[in-house]
């Protein structure tokens, strides 16, 4: 299919390692759509989920739509073909995220088709990396999570899902593929955790890994425990378990409206670098 702009077509197994460079390009901004990449590249299979513009060997734009629809490092051409391109498939993911002006570049001809599905709109999502932490000045107990447990962790999760998402994880299939995601992460030493006796106070996740990167998700303090100091001196350890175990990198994002989260992830030596959007179906 050709289209103003360039080409759209599938990321075939040959065009892997291109697209993969190409999302490394800016591997913190890219890096939930990449890490998906570099998982489907490893299968060397045939992708439904990502495609690109341009040239196989030199794109112009890539496009995940998968369970997430997110752009990555395109061209304003390409974003516009990549709208129109989906504005006219079903709607299949449960979110459009990514960069922010590259979203409102890509939603500008997607909106008529999905925008009576929107459930929310957050467009100020702050971007932020870790510098050198700041020290604690109390130790925070955090740790990676342990295999068995799942039990401890599990309602932390949902409570977290619940309450930055919007919706519950337990509908539909009464929480199972939810729970081998949470299994699947503490298998990978990838949840780290803070216990007071036998619950879990403080809650955050590797939730991707790409490059140099790692993006930290899912970060959530028991609601009695807030406001204390918990969630700095968490974060603050955080960065440095982090670098040890997965990658040089830290990075997340934060909704702008969250002033105490803001706080905190400042205080821990975290800084912003760029501003995403996440538009909720």
């Amino acid at each position: 299919m050709f289209r103003r702009g360039g080409r759209i077509r599938a990321v075939r197994p040959s065009g892997i390692e291109v697209a993969l460079a190409h999302a490394l390009t800016d591997p913190v901004t890219n890096a939930l759509a990449g890490a998906r990449l570099h998982e489907v590249g490893r299968t060397q299979t045939v992708s439904q989920e990502f495609s690109l513009a341009g040239d196989e060997d030199a794109p112009v734009g890539l496009l995940w739509h998968g369970v997430n629809l997110s752009p990555m490092s395109a061209t304003d051409l390409a974003l516009d073909d990549f709208g129109r391109h989906m504005a006219a498939r079903s709607r299949r993911a449960s979110s459009v995220v990514g960069d922010r002006a590259a979203v409102e570049k890509l939603w500008a001809p997607l909106s008529a088709a999905w925008g009576s599905d929107v459930r929310e709109y957050r467009w100020s999502q702050p971007l932020l990396v870790a510098d050198e932490a700041t020290a604690a000045t109390s130790p925070s107990g955090l740790r990676p999570a342990l295999p068995g447990e799942e039990d401890a962790v599990f309602p932390a999760a949902v409570a977290m899902f619940r309450e930055e998402v919007g919706v519950d994880p337990l509908h539909g299939d009464s929480g199972r593929s939810y729970r081998a995601r949470v299994a699947a992460l503490i298998r990978q030493g990838r949840t780290y955790v803070v216990f007071d006796d036998s619950r879990v106070v403080f809650k955050a996740d590797v939730g991707a890994l790409f490059g140099p990167v790692a993006q930290i998700h899912g970060v959530w303090v028991r609601p009695g425990q807030r406001g204390r100091g918990l969630g700095r001196a968490a974060m603050a350890d955080l960065i440095d378990q982090v670098r040890r175990d997965h990658a040089a990198e830290v990075s997340l994002y934060v909704n702008d409206f969250n002033e105490p989260a803001r706080r905190a992830y400042a205080a821990a030596g975290f800084r912003q670098v760029g501003e995403l959007t996440t538009i909720l179906f």
